[in-house]
């Protein structure tokens, strides 16, 4: 009899697959996209997903026998199967990274531990007949040419001013899904956007939805993934993570704000954006996917109008609301004044104290947590920076430490400055743990919260935190970005974006989309019902661009602006970017070695690769970096380019040298 062979992904960061012998007991039982249990290194034994049957030995070994096979039901669908393998191939990850981030620990299987004593529940859409609001004149235009443009494009872009009722739309093209039996998976950017979106969808579809995010208790996240698996659960919101989802018949995705970095996935590998990979798993099982947003990326909303992607627009606010009226505060003119610093400008207190009076809300956003972002001597000018990042501490008044935003490590603060002996150490700038001091002393009848990192860390923070707010019991919020996009309060009407310099002169070819984004989302959380809200910008600087198309919500015109720069800089979308890490602990070989990969890959794509250099962050965790950037033009084929830089890590990763040398390629760097 010919012997049976079969090559998995093993869950561990190395490049291909590992060939398996099938035994006769297994023969016709395992198939592609079956788990099974296998012996892997010394003593050890380990989960592989199964991508490929054959009849083929293997040269040079004599390959090991799967021992155990996962039962049925805990099968992977070859559609998921193929997404692992593209989530691969594109990000430039090793397969076993896609399949570790992929497929929950064997216990946590249908078919394996606990989970073989949970049955499937049943959805509560099943059967019955659920209406959802009826649509608007306007909003019924969009519907059909969205539904219409589906004909030709499978992927429309869905542009739709704050507040213009996207979500009524979302719910109707996935009653329209459902209707026939097909899957619908809807994505969201941020946990806590989940809190109030679930709680409207469950209105109309029952138990027939789940949510899926990272902060679920493990058991909460078995329930969903076996539903998926099953059928049972047709229809899920989630975060970037529940592309993963075992689906078998997804009809529609849709990427709800589209345009947020949160989609992109950083640490650790696969190092994918969600947006476009939802883009590919949609095409895999044969759906459609809906963009939408208020603020598209500037390379959807090139796609969309260069016709690869289908155009809908929306510019009007649901029963023709107004916009919010935009005013900027310039901050310069107390410091010309003489007068000491204040981070609120008076335009704002007085806009912050009418609204209280009034028994409405306030949204203050400002995007740095904790107290101040450093300390300094006003002697010498000594800065306390963390020892394993080239970083400086930031002061968190809470705790009474120092901490590093990029390893957690905390410090006391300290005495005196360890450089001059100065007793005195002055805070500089400003988070939103100050904020919320200053604003409990000038308006102490106010109740006030904030939601930042620190404080959401607990599972039902965020929750807890907006519903207070939803319900009234919170008249002033204070947050960074996670509170600027995706929110709908009634009784909201003025927000006060406290630093839009920060935003602004970022470091980075997207600080202006970015900036425009940030601050017309946020923008877009007031006035959105009755009453027209306010929004108060303030800034040194008043005649930026960027400022003056938020001011008039001219997105079209930021557009075309920036599009127009980065076709000539060669950015994105008219190039695409890989981003290369080369870390060591040791500088000097760091510098070695990068500069050897760039020589290597510059042998073979000439001057389209820009680097070595050190990042702006150059030591994180007491790793040193530098980066090379590759851009890919269209002389050049991605594939080609990917094997390139493959072989030429390959290469330097075994060259001699002291100490251990860390590589990875960043696709699509955000």
């Amino acid at each position: 009899m010919t012997q049976q062979y079969a090559d998995l992904i093993i869950p561990v960061a190395l490049a291909g697959t590992f060939t398996y012998l099938i035994p006769p007991s297994m023969r016709g039982k395992v198939r592609r996209g079956s788990l099974v249990t296998v012996p892997f290194g010394q003593s050890r034994s380990t989960t592989g997903l199964v991508v490929r049957l054959h009849e083929s030995p293997p040269d040079g070994f004599t390959p090991r026998e799967i021992v155990e096979l996962f039962a049925d039901e805990a099968c992977i669908h070859e559609r998921l199967t193929d997404f692992i393998l593209w989530i691969s191939d594109y990000y430039m990850a090793y397969p076993g990274e896609v399949m570790k981030a992929a497929i929950p620990s064997a216990d946590d299987l249908p078919g394996r531990g606990s989970a073989k004593r949970r049955g499937s529940r049943k959805s509560a859409y099943e059967g019955e007949v659920i209406m959802p609001a009826q649509l608007s004149p306007v909003q019924e235009k969009v519907y059909e040419r969205i539904t219409g443009l589906y004909r030709d494009h499978d992927v429309v872009l869905f542009h739709g001013v704050t507040s213009s009722g996207k979500t009524e739309l979302y719910i109707h093209l996935m009653q329209e899904q459902l209707a026939r039996g097909r899957q619908v998976l809807y994505m969201l950017p941020e946990i806590a956007l989940t809190t109030q979106i679930i709680e409207r969808l469950k209105r109309h579809f029952g138990d027939g939805i789940g949510v899926f995010h990272s902060r679920l208790t493990p058991a909460a996240r078995r329930d969903v993934w076996s539903s998926v698996q099953s059928g049972a659960l047709l229809a899920v919101l989630g975060v970037r993570s529940s592309l993963f989802l075992p689906f078998t018949d997804l009809g529609l995705i849709i990427v709800d704000e589209e345009h947020d970095s949160s989609y992109k996935q950083y640490e650790p590998a696969p190092r994918y954006h969600a947006r476009d990979a939802a883009m590919m798993l949609s095409r895999i099982h044969g759906g459609k996917t809906l963009l939408g947003s208020a603020t598209p990326s500037l390379e959807s909303y090139y796609n969309a109008t260069a016709g690869r992607y289908g155009l809908a627009e929306l510019m009007t606010r649901h029963g023709e609301v107004l916009m919010p009226e935009m005013i900027i505060a310039d901050t310069r003119f107390p410091a010309r004044k003489g007068k000491p610093p204040s981070h609120f400008s008076r335009r704002l207190l007085d806009a912050i104290a009418e609204a209280l009076d009034n028994g409405e809300q306030v949204i203050l956003f400002q995007n740095r947590r904790g107290f101040s972002p450093y300390l300094m001597c006003p002697d010498c000018g000594w800065v306390p920076g963390c020892t394993n990042c080239s970083v400086s501490y930031t002061y968190h008044k809470s705790l009474g430490r120092l901490v590093c935003h990029y390893c957690g490590k905390s410090v006391r603060l300290p005495s005196i400055c360890p450089a001059c002996g100065s007793e005195t150490l002055t805070t500089k700038g400003f988070g939103t743990e100050r904020i919320e001091e200053e604003i409990r002393l000038l308006f102490p009848s106010a109740t006030v919260s904030r939601m930042d990192q620190d404080t959401t860390r607990k599972r039902s923070a965020s929750a807890s935190i907006l519903s207070d707010f939803a319900a009234g019991k919170t008249d002033i919020l204070i947050g960074t970005q996670m509170i600027s996009k995706g929110l709908d309060f009634e009784r909201l009407t003025v927000v006060g974006i406290l630093d839009a310099d920060n935003m602004m002169h970022f470091p980075d070819f997207r600080a202006f989309e970015r900036s425009f984004q940030l601050m017309e989302q946020v923008s877009g959380r007031a006035g959105r019902r009755t009453r027209r809200g306010r929004v108060i910008i303030q800034t040194a600087d008043p005649n930026h661009i960027i400022l003056r198309q938020v001011l008039k919500h001219d997105y079209k015109t930021m557009c075309s602006t920036q599009l127009e720069e980065r076709s000539l800089f060669g950015y994105p979308p008219f190039t695409k970017i890989i981003r290369i890490f080369i870390r060591h602990r040791d500088p000097d070989e760091l510098n070695i070695s990068s500069a050897r990969l760039a020589g290597m890959l510059r042998r073979h794509l000439g001057s389209h690769v820009l680097g070595p250099e050190f990042p702006a962050v150059r030591q994180v965790q007491k790793w040193y970096i530098k980066t090379i950037m590759i851009k890919i033009g269209s002389t050049l084929s991605p594939a080609r380019v990917k094997e390139v830089i493959r072989k030429a890590v390959e290469d330097e990763l075994r060259m001699p040298r002291a100490g251990l040398l860390r590589i990875h390629a960043d696709v699509d760097p955000q």
